[in-house]
């Protein structure tokens, strides 16, 4: 897949306020549904957490002690990190539940997991202070999956702009 394929929408917003003014889709036709294999978003290792995801993730009870490894100083779009989720000894993460009466993956902490979690297999890149591009990650086997929703402005602001928020 071309990195030009990959972007699926352009946006402009007021960082300010945390607000999407515009949303412009690049490609019509793109559909997408988890298939719950977790194949790539949950069997690579553990993802990065930043200070909003400790927060997050705190309102369940759980210690941090018992689900963050340190990580060198890193810092991206969302945030310095303060850690990664540990893995299974498979490399897998420890939240990641397998339902065997159904076949399919499930994660233990779904409404409080990472930010990168919340938008995967999308990526948002922030291009200045005002526009931004949401990009496909291209391994994931729930992409233009035939029963997938179509990826439009609805399915972004239902699934992906709290997400997209948390970045600006």
């Amino acid at each position: 897949m071309k990195l030009s394929d990959q972007e699926i929408a352009r946006m402009t917003f007021n960082r300010e306020k945390k607000q999407i003014l515009e949303i412009t889709i690049l490609r019509k036709d793109f559909r997408f549904k988890c298939q719950r294999c977790a194949v790539f978003c949950c069997k690579l290792g553990g993802p990065i957490v930043n200070k909003l995801d400790l927060k997050r993730l705190a309102k369940t009870g759980l210690n941090p002690s018992e689900f963050i490894e340190p990580v060198r100083r890193h810092h991206d779009q969302q945030g310095e990190a303060i850690g990664v989720l540990k893995q299974k000894d498979d490399g897998s993460c420890i939240f990641l539940k397998y339902d065997a009466s159904t076949g399919l993956y499930e994660c233990g902490i779904y409404k409080a997991r990472p930010n990168v979690c919340r938008l995967y297999p999308f990526e948002f890149i922030l291009e200045g202070n005002e526009k931004g591009v949401l990009r496909v990650i291209p391994c994931c086997n729930g992409l233009n999956a035939p029963n997938g929703r179509l990826v439009d402005r609805e399915f972004i602001r239902k699934h992906l702009l709290d997400a997209i928020r948390e970045i600006l």
